[in-house]
């Protein structure tokens, strides 16, 4: 089979295509590997990822520089303390809303291991069924305001196949076929407990993201329909080193699962879960530390009330009456502090040469603990940026 779309030495140029027959026999192949990824052997995937990050020197989409200017995710409290080895509480710590560890990072939709990207969804419902909190959980919804004149190359996954899809030249007709192949993939279901089962989506992905060459070009994110509400929302993936660059962080609420709704409409906005009827959250943060802000002495006697609440022998009921909220939402933004706070740029502070600092480079590799003297010439031309967290 033959092991590039295009024939050309790189991609500069107009594109020298492969017979269609065998551009589509690749893609067939491919498909045939539909959700049996993660039983290959370790040589047999190698093979298969290497295959996939040659084959695809077209990729099928639109791009903008105007991403959404909204965007919210949900950070499971649960799952990122016990990680940390620390007893459930609310977070303190800015890194903990954002992408895991390096060491933590797996196949996702839009990676591979070792990259932090870090996802989104484009609403508040969106984000919910994407993580499908569970009965017993303790949540933190973070949300993020792009800032003004700010510019995010990303690239656009459709949601829909093209109308009109009369092929007019050979290059018509391998667009249409990589249409529904990307299509397919990025719709592809996927079980949590087999994420190699991700690899053509998230090698894809990171063969944009992460490009190894720096150019103005290259994309930052990816923006693709959501599987879990069947293409109704959309998600937002972003270089987890660039979102606060890019966007403000100006709010995070703490939430308690109670219970999981059945057989909730997937065009509803309605969140899949319901929290107990109170909740509590901080629009002020210190960048400089990392630190997410509370008033302090009130969240300390919050957090266990709500959580005993939740967990606690006595059955939660909600009072609903028409014109009243359902849900009572502390505002625990200490007095002191301006909210608005929060939508301050990080300072730039001046780095001494052998002061220490995490760097990520353009390809995704990260460093971190390392002088900043060794990384300055490639900071210069921008090969890697100084990661906040």
């Amino acid at each position: 089979m033959i092991k590039k779309i295009t024939k050309n030495d790189n991609n500069l140029g107009d594109p020298i295509l492969e017979p269609i027959e065998k551009i589509k026999e690749k893609l067939d192949y491919f498909r045939s590997y539909f959700n049996k990824i993660q039983d290959l052997d370790d040589n047999e995937f190698e093979r298969l990822k290497t295959e996939i990050s040659t084959f695809f020197t077209l990729k099928i989409g639109s791009d903008t520089d105007e991403p959404p200017k909204r965007l919210v995710r949900i950070s499971s409290n649960n799952r990122i303390l016990k990680a940390q080895n620390k007893e459930l509480s609310y977070l303190t710590d800015i890194s903990q809303l954002l992408a895991p560890p390096i060491k933590y990072c797996n196949f996702g939709r839009c990676n591979i291991p070792n990259q932090q990207v870090l996802y989104c969804a484009t609403s508040e419902a969106g984000a919910y069924w994407e993580t499908e909190p569970q009965k017993g959980e303790v949540i933190t919804i973070s949300h993020y305001e792009l800032k003004p004149n700010t510019k995010v190359r990303t690239f656009i996954v459709k949601d829909k196949l093209s109308e009109d899809r009369e092929p007019i030249t050979a290059l018509h007709v391998v667009y249409y076929l990589l249409e529904e192949f990307f299509e397919e993939i990025y719709s592809l279901p996927v079980s949590r407990d087999r994420p190699r089962d991700y690899l053509f989506s998230g090698q894809i992905t990171s063969d944009q993201l992460f490009y190894p060459v720096v150019s103005d070009e290259n994309f930052e994110a990816i923006l693709y329909p959501s599987v879990q509400r069947k293409k109704h929302g959309w998600n937002f993936a972003i270089r987890n080193e660039l979102i606060l660059e890019k966007y403000y962080l100006i709010g995070v609420e703490t939430r308690f699962i109670l219970e999981e709704y059945q057989d909730l409409d997937y065009k509803s906005e309605k969140v899949t879960s319901d929290q107990i009827i109170g909740s509590f959250g901080t629009e002020a943060f210190d960048f400089i530390n990392g630190k997410i802000l509370y008033d302090e002495e009130k969240v300390n006697s919050l957090f266990p009330l709500l959580r005993k609440m939740q967990v606690g022998g006595g059955k939660q009921v909600r009072f609903k009456h028409e014109g009243l909220p359902e849900n009572i939402v502390f505002n625990l933004t200490p007095k002191q502090l301006n909210p608005r706070s929060s939508k301050q740029n990080l300072v730039n502070k001046k780095i001494g040469r052998n002061e220490r600092v995490n760097v990520v480079y353009q390809d995704g590799k990260r460093i971190d603990n390392i002088k900043y003297k060794k990384i300055l010439e490639d900071l210069k031309i921008g090969k890697c940026k100084i990661a906040k967290y």
